[in-house]
C-alpha cells in the first residue's frame, strides 16, 4: 500500500530541484571564460585540471542517480522522525575533509572528452536527467539507503541533495585553480 509518509514531500522535492539548479549554475559560472589551455592546466601532476573536474561531474551525475535507483532494490528501512532528525544532524555536523572521499575508479577522469565544451555539454545533459528524475520520481527515496564513505548511510533524497553539493564543491575547486598565481592567464 502507498504510504505518503515515506515519499519525499513537495518541499523536499523543491529543495532538491533548487540545489540541483543552483549547483549547475555554479559549475557554469566557474568555467565561464576558461580557455582550452587553462582547462588542461594542472597545479601539480597528481591534481585534477578544470577539464578533469568537469569530466568527473559529467559522469558522476548519472552514476549517483543510478546508485539511488539501485538502492531501491534493497528492502525498505522505515525510520522514525526522531531517527531521521538524529541522522541528518550527524550529516550536517560531520565535516568532509578535502581528499577524504576519493572518487571511485569508474568516476575518475580518463580523457573522455576532447574539449571543455564537450565535458560541459555532457555535464549539462546528465544534470538535466537528474533534474527530470527529481521532478518526476515517485520512488520511495526516504526509506532506501546507500553508504557514503564519510557520512554513513544516506537515503535517496539525501543523495540527490548531495549530488548538488558535490557539484558545488568541485565548482569551488575550479575557482580555486583559477585564482592560483601560476594559473595561465588568457
Amino acid at each position: 500500500m502507498y504510504d505518503e509518509s515515506i515519499m519525499i514531500t513537495d518541499q523536499e522535492r523543491e529543495t532538491a530541484l533548487a540545489l540541483l539548479a543552483r549547483s549547475r549554475t555554479a559549475v557554469l559560472n566557474a568555467v565561464d571564460g576558461v580557455t582550452e589551455e587553462q582547462a588542461r592546466w594542472k597545479h601539480a601532476p597528481e591534481r585534477w585540471s578544470i577539464l578533469e573536474y568537469i569530466e568527473h561531474l559529467a559522469v558522476s551525475d548519472d552514476a549517483l542517480v543510478g546508485m539511488v535507483k539501485r538502492s531501491l532494490q534493497s528492502p525498505a528501512k522505515i525510520e522514525t522522525g526522531e531517527e531521521r532528525r538524529a541522522r541528518e544532524q550527524k550529516i550536517r555536523e560531520t565535516p568532509i575533509p578535502r581528499g577524504a572521499n576519493r572518487a571511485p575508479e569508474i568516476l575518475k577522469p580518463v580523457a573522455r572528452f576532447d574539449s571543455l565544451a564537450d565535458a560541459v555539454s555532457a555535464f549539462l545533459a546528465a544534470r538535466e536527467r537528474t533534474i527530470a528524475y527529481a521532478q518526476s520520481t515517485t520512488d520511495d527515496l526516504r526509506s532506501h539507503y546507500a553508504p557514503h564513505s564519510v557520512l554513513g548511510s544516506l537515503d535517496g533524497y539525501q543523495w540527490l541533495c548531495g549530488n548538488a553539493r558535490h557539484a558545488e564543491s568541485h565548482a569551488a575547486h575550479v575557482m580555486e585553480l583559477r585564482g592560483m598565481p601560476d594559473f595561465p592567464r588568457g
